[in-house]
Protein backbone atom coordinates (compact mmCIF):
# COMPACT_ATOMS: atom_id res chain seq x y z
CA UNK A 1 0.00 0.00 0.00
CA UNK A 2 1.69 3.16 -0.86
CA UNK A 3 2.12 5.96 1.74
CA UNK A 4 4.33 9.30 2.56
CA UNK A 5 6.85 9.36 4.55
CA UNK A 6 4.97 10.73 7.13
CA UNK A 7 2.08 8.27 7.45
CA UNK A 8 0.54 7.09 10.70
CA UNK A 9 -1.72 3.88 11.48
CA UNK A 10 -3.89 4.62 13.77
CA UNK A 11 -3.92 0.74 16.53
CA UNK A 12 -7.00 0.74 18.61
CA UNK A 13 -6.42 -2.37 20.41
CA UNK A 14 -7.09 -2.05 24.13
CA UNK A 15 -4.39 -0.74 26.22
CA UNK A 16 -1.17 -3.49 26.52
CA UNK A 17 -2.27 -5.01 23.83
CA UNK A 18 -0.85 -3.19 20.69
CA UNK A 19 3.07 -3.99 21.02
CA UNK A 20 2.80 -6.61 18.45
CA UNK A 21 0.95 -4.25 15.94
CA UNK A 22 3.20 -1.63 16.63
CA UNK A 23 6.17 -3.25 15.85
CA UNK A 24 4.48 -5.05 12.82
CA UNK A 25 3.32 -1.91 11.26
CA UNK A 26 6.75 0.06 12.02
CA UNK A 27 8.64 -2.91 10.74
CA UNK A 28 7.13 -1.81 7.09
CA UNK A 29 7.80 1.83 7.50
CA UNK A 30 4.49 3.65 9.40
CA UNK A 31 4.54 5.76 12.40
CA UNK A 32 1.90 4.31 14.49
CA UNK A 33 0.04 6.06 16.70
CA UNK A 34 -2.75 4.56 19.54
CA UNK A 35 -5.85 4.96 20.66
CA UNK A 36 -7.46 2.52 22.67
CA UNK A 37 -11.21 1.59 21.50
CA UNK A 38 -12.12 -0.31 24.45
CA UNK A 39 -11.88 -1.54 27.77
CA UNK A 40 -11.83 -4.79 29.35
CA UNK A 41 -13.76 -5.29 32.83
CA UNK A 42 -13.98 -8.46 33.85
CA UNK A 43 -17.05 -9.76 35.50
CA UNK A 44 -17.42 -12.45 38.65
CA UNK A 45 -17.03 -16.04 37.54
CA UNK A 46 -20.13 -17.64 39.05
CA UNK A 47 -20.35 -20.95 40.44
CA UNK A 48 -22.53 -22.42 37.74
CA UNK A 49 -19.74 -21.09 35.29
CA UNK A 50 -16.80 -22.35 37.06
CA UNK A 51 -17.98 -25.73 37.38
CA UNK A 52 -18.98 -25.84 33.52
CA UNK A 53 -15.05 -24.70 32.96
CA UNK A 54 -13.78 -27.25 35.25
CA UNK A 55 -15.96 -30.35 33.42
CA UNK A 56 -14.85 -28.82 29.76
CA UNK A 57 -13.10 -31.05 27.46
CA UNK A 58 -11.88 -28.23 25.83
CA UNK A 59 -11.85 -24.45 26.23
CA UNK A 60 -12.19 -22.13 23.13
CA UNK A 61 -10.74 -18.64 23.26
CA UNK A 62 -11.66 -15.64 20.54
CA UNK A 63 -9.77 -13.04 22.40
CA UNK A 64 -6.94 -12.22 25.25
CA UNK A 65 -9.37 -10.54 27.52
CA UNK A 66 -11.27 -13.78 28.87
CA UNK A 67 -7.47 -15.76 29.35
CA UNK A 68 -6.77 -15.29 33.01
CA UNK A 69 -10.46 -15.38 34.40
CA UNK A 70 -11.32 -18.24 32.82
CA UNK A 71 -7.98 -20.98 33.37
CA UNK A 72 -8.13 -19.79 37.52
CA UNK A 73 -10.99 -21.67 37.20
CA UNK A 74 -9.80 -24.83 34.52
CA UNK A 75 -8.31 -28.00 35.68
CA UNK A 76 -4.72 -29.34 34.13
CA UNK A 77 -5.06 -31.19 30.94
CA UNK A 78 -7.70 -29.61 29.70
CA UNK A 79 -7.52 -29.02 25.74
CA UNK A 80 -7.40 -25.21 24.86
CA UNK A 81 -7.94 -23.97 21.10
CA UNK A 82 -7.03 -20.24 20.24
CA UNK A 83 -8.25 -17.80 17.77
CA UNK A 84 -4.77 -16.62 16.69
CA UNK A 85 -1.11 -16.65 17.47
CA UNK A 86 -1.99 -13.74 20.22
CA UNK A 87 -4.15 -15.14 22.00
CA UNK A 88 -2.47 -18.95 21.91
CA UNK A 89 0.44 -16.56 23.47
CA UNK A 90 -1.56 -15.04 26.02
CA UNK A 91 -2.88 -18.81 26.83
CA UNK A 92 1.02 -20.05 27.04
CA UNK A 93 1.97 -17.06 29.60
CA UNK A 94 -0.83 -18.07 31.76
CA UNK A 95 0.90 -21.35 32.09
CA UNK A 96 -1.27 -23.71 29.96
CA UNK A 97 -0.29 -25.62 26.68
CA UNK A 98 -2.29 -24.48 23.70
CA UNK A 99 -3.42 -27.33 21.48
CA UNK A 100 -4.95 -25.96 18.39
CA UNK A 101 -4.69 -22.20 16.79
CA UNK A 102 -7.12 -21.53 14.15
CA UNK A 103 -4.97 -20.87 10.49
CA UNK A 104 -6.91 -17.80 10.27
CA UNK A 105 -7.73 -14.78 12.91
CA UNK A 106 -11.87 -15.17 12.52
CA UNK A 107 -15.07 -17.22 13.96
CA UNK A 108 -15.13 -19.42 10.97
CA UNK A 109 -11.96 -20.76 10.53
CA UNK A 110 -11.55 -21.60 14.21
CA UNK A 111 -15.28 -23.21 14.12
CA UNK A 112 -14.03 -25.60 11.03
CA UNK A 113 -10.62 -26.42 12.54
CA UNK A 114 -12.44 -27.51 15.68
CA UNK A 115 -15.25 -29.90 13.37
CA UNK A 116 -12.22 -31.42 11.58
CA UNK A 117 -9.77 -32.24 14.96
CA UNK A 118 -12.07 -32.89 18.11
CA UNK A 119 -14.82 -36.03 18.52
CA UNK A 120 -17.88 -35.63 17.92
CA UNK A 121 -20.05 -34.53 21.29
CA UNK A 122 -16.92 -33.07 22.88
CA UNK A 123 -17.48 -30.38 25.47
CA UNK A 124 -16.30 -27.19 24.71
CA UNK A 125 -16.36 -24.02 26.69
CA UNK A 126 -16.28 -20.34 25.52
CA UNK A 127 -15.91 -17.14 27.54
CA UNK A 128 -16.80 -14.03 25.48
CA UNK A 129 -17.74 -10.98 26.01
CA UNK A 130 -21.49 -9.00 25.69
CA UNK A 131 -20.82 -7.88 22.61
CA UNK A 132 -20.18 -10.99 20.83
CA UNK A 133 -22.30 -12.41 18.63
CA UNK A 134 -23.49 -16.43 18.80
CA UNK A 135 -22.33 -17.29 15.40
CA UNK A 136 -19.52 -19.41 17.03
CA UNK A 137 -22.15 -21.51 19.32
CA UNK A 138 -24.18 -21.64 16.71
CA UNK A 139 -21.36 -23.20 13.93
CA UNK A 140 -20.94 -25.82 16.72
CA UNK A 141 -23.53 -26.99 18.03
CA UNK A 142 -24.67 -29.83 15.83
CA UNK A 143 -21.45 -31.91 16.87
CA UNK A 144 -20.80 -30.55 20.09
CA UNK A 145 -21.97 -29.82 23.38
CA UNK A 146 -21.31 -25.58 23.69
CA UNK A 147 -21.47 -23.93 26.59
CA UNK A 148 -20.94 -19.84 26.49
CA UNK A 149 -21.28 -17.24 28.87
CA UNK A 150 -20.12 -13.64 29.12
CA UNK A 151 -16.68 -13.05 30.99
CA UNK A 152 -16.35 -9.40 30.82
CA UNK A 153 -17.81 -6.65 29.39
CA UNK A 154 -15.99 -4.18 26.21
CA UNK A 155 -16.51 -0.65 26.78
CA UNK A 156 -15.23 2.24 25.02
CA UNK A 157 -13.37 4.54 27.23
CA UNK A 158 -14.64 8.09 27.21
CA UNK A 159 -11.41 10.16 26.75
CA UNK A 160 -10.30 7.63 23.66
CA UNK A 161 -13.54 9.20 22.33
CA UNK A 162 -12.23 12.87 22.64
CA UNK A 163 -8.44 11.52 21.54
CA UNK A 164 -9.62 10.34 18.28
CA UNK A 165 -11.98 12.88 17.54
CA UNK A 166 -9.14 15.47 17.95
CA UNK A 167 -6.39 13.29 15.25
CA UNK A 168 -9.37 12.62 12.94
CA UNK A 169 -9.98 16.37 12.99
CA UNK A 170 -6.53 17.47 12.25
CA UNK A 171 -6.04 14.72 9.52
CA UNK A 172 -3.18 12.99 11.71
CA UNK A 173 -4.12 9.40 10.84
CA UNK A 174 -3.77 8.03 6.86
CA UNK A 175 -4.76 4.63 7.94
CA UNK A 176 -6.52 2.59 10.86
CA UNK A 177 -6.15 -0.78 12.18
CA UNK A 178 -9.60 -2.59 13.16
CA UNK A 179 -9.56 -5.86 14.94
CA UNK A 180 -12.94 -6.50 15.89
CA UNK A 181 -16.75 -5.56 14.80
CA UNK A 182 -17.03 -3.85 18.02
CA UNK A 183 -14.04 -1.58 17.08
CA UNK A 184 -15.20 -1.00 13.55
CA UNK A 185 -18.07 0.29 15.13
CA UNK A 186 -16.77 2.70 17.55
CA UNK A 187 -14.52 4.50 14.98
CA UNK A 188 -17.14 4.47 12.24
CA UNK A 189 -19.59 6.58 14.72
CA UNK A 190 -16.76 8.77 15.92
CA UNK A 191 -15.22 9.41 12.25
CA UNK A 192 -18.38 10.07 10.91
CA UNK A 193 -19.13 12.95 13.18
CA UNK A 194 -15.45 14.15 13.20
CA UNK A 195 -14.38 17.17 10.18
CA UNK A 196 -12.19 15.91 7.52
CA UNK A 197 -9.15 17.96 6.52
CA UNK A 198 -8.88 15.89 3.52
CA UNK A 199 -11.60 13.77 1.01
CA UNK A 200 -8.53 11.06 0.58
CA UNK A 201 -10.30 7.98 2.44
CA UNK A 202 -8.53 6.41 5.51
CA UNK A 203 -7.21 3.05 4.61
CA UNK A 204 -8.87 0.99 6.73
CA UNK A 205 -7.36 -2.43 7.42
CA UNK A 206 -9.27 -5.27 9.11
CA UNK A 207 -7.60 -8.19 11.12
CA UNK A 208 -9.49 -10.85 9.42
CA UNK A 209 -12.96 -11.74 7.58
CA UNK A 210 -15.51 -10.84 10.02
CA UNK A 211 -14.09 -7.21 10.94
CA UNK A 212 -13.85 -6.99 7.21
CA UNK A 213 -17.62 -7.96 6.69
CA UNK A 214 -18.56 -5.51 8.77
CA UNK A 215 -16.81 -2.63 7.11
CA UNK A 216 -18.24 -3.36 3.84
CA UNK A 217 -21.87 -3.89 4.94
CA UNK A 218 -21.69 -0.09 6.31
CA UNK A 219 -20.79 0.55 2.97
CA UNK A 220 -17.13 1.06 3.67
CA UNK A 221 -14.05 -0.24 1.37
CA UNK A 222 -11.26 -2.12 3.43
CA UNK A 223 -8.69 -4.19 2.89
CA UNK A 224 -7.37 -7.37 5.43
CA UNK A 225 -3.92 -6.84 7.13
CA UNK A 226 -2.27 -9.07 4.75
CA UNK A 227 -2.93 -7.79 1.82
CA UNK A 228 -2.35 -4.63 2.88
CA UNK A 229 1.18 -5.62 4.59
CA UNK A 230 1.90 -7.37 1.21
CA UNK A 231 2.00 -3.53 -0.49
CA UNK A 232 3.07 -1.63 2.42
CA UNK A 233 6.27 -0.13 2.79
Amino acid sequence: MTKKSSSTILLTRGTGLNQGDRQMFEKVGWQTVTVPLSVICPLPITPTMAAAIRQADWLVFTSQAPVIPVLQEAKLGVQIAAIGTKTAQAVANAGFPVTLVSPQENKKALADELKAKLPHGAKIVYGKSQLADSALEEDLAADFQVTSFVVYENKCPRESRENLWQLLAKGQVQAVYLTSPSAWQRFKAIYEAAPKQTDVPLQLVAIGATTLAAIETAGYQGILKKDWLAHAG
